[in-house]
């Protein structure tokens, strides 16, 4: 329905670590296009006239998924109506006027985390916000996209505790292979050549060694390049089938352990399109390149915040 199939993008590149907030070089992407590309395997600029069209045409609205800042009205359409991943096309105008759609999302289905909100940074255009949240006191918070940011403003404070309904969509996926990584750049690479250039006052730059992370039988998430985007290594709990459009997509399970908090449960959504000879299995170890989305559960709604 969306328009015909695009060559296969290459997989993401390794991401850079993090090691304290200064050193943090990542920035705040505006544009989804990556997102729809991975999901659906097509050019984005050709396939969004088609997205608005279709869910305007065939979305439906709730309550929950319409609100007014000043005298601004907007409305939030999602299709299909009874999806894990739907696109979702967001309508604004001025109150009592014909509202025109102003941006389009991918939708995703999580699964519940209480999460505690530390940091809401915006986008330029104000449809959408990367909004962080607290996992571990102390340690740097992990990000997320709220496509609903509009409806969720008013309760994104930080120090404030919600259930989120949280997922992630895979840019690139692997078996996992390695037992080590090796870091030669980012911020976690420049805080161990800081250590090591003081151990060695001898040394330039250029002989500063690569950082080799241990990450054998490990479940993890290293930031990327851009803020929501992380380096994932777990083991897969259950697979479920399903599709968006035209493109068959699988749902991987993962569960991330915690000592201190409860588990965070996460479902990865992979399109045939970033698969494409991989077969995943349940109880396989992968590594994946994902894009996070969250937002503040649904409270008149089902589990998942399915109509």
């Amino acid at each position: 329905m969306f328009g015909k199939k695009s060559r296969k993008k290459n997989q993401k590149e390794a991401p850079e670590q993090e090691a304290a907030p200064k050193l943090d070089h990542r920035f705040h992407a505006e544009g989804l296009g990556d997102v729809w590309a991975a999901l659906t395997g097509q050019n984005p600029a050709a396939i969004m006239p088609q997205v608005i069209g279709t869910v305007i045409h065939d979305g439906g609205t709730r309550p929950a998924w319409q609100w007014q800042r000043g005298n601004e009205e907007f409305i939030f359409m999602a299709w299909p109506q009874d999806q894990p991943i739907r696109a979702g096309v967001l309508m604004a105008g001025p109150k009592g006027a014909q509202l025109k759609p102003v941006t389009a999302v991918p939708l995703l289905e999580g699964y519940p985390n209480d999460l505690q909100v530390a940091e809401v940074h915006p986008r330029l255009e104000g449809l959408g916000a990367d909004v962080a949240v607290t996992m571990i006191e102390d340690k740097n918070p992990m990000w997320f996209f709220d496509p609903l940011y509009g409806r969720d403003q008013p309760d994104l404070t930080p120090g404030i505790m919600h259930t989120f309904w949280l997922s992630a969509v895979a840019f690139g996926i692997r078996k996992a292979l390695l037992d080590y990584v090796s870091i030669a750049s980012g911020p976690q690479f420049e805080a161990h050549a800081e250590k090591w250039l003081a151990e060695n006052p001898d040394a330039s730059r250029t002989d500063v060694p690569p950082l080799k992370v241990e990450i054998k039988d490990k479940h993890f998430i290293m930031p990327g390049r851009h803020f929501g985007e992380y380096q994932l290594r777990a083991v897969i709990t259950d697979i479920e089938e399903m599709a968006f459009d035209k493109m068959p997509v699988k749902a991987l399970h993962l569960v991330f352990p915690f000592d201190n908090r409860p588990d965070m449960h996460l479902p990865l959504f992979v399109s045939d399109h970033v698969l494409g000879d991989f077969k995943p299995e349940k109880d396989q170890e992968i590594e994946a390149y994902a894009w996070f989305q969250g937002r503040i559960i649904d409270l008149d709604s089902g589990v998942g915040g399915q109509e």
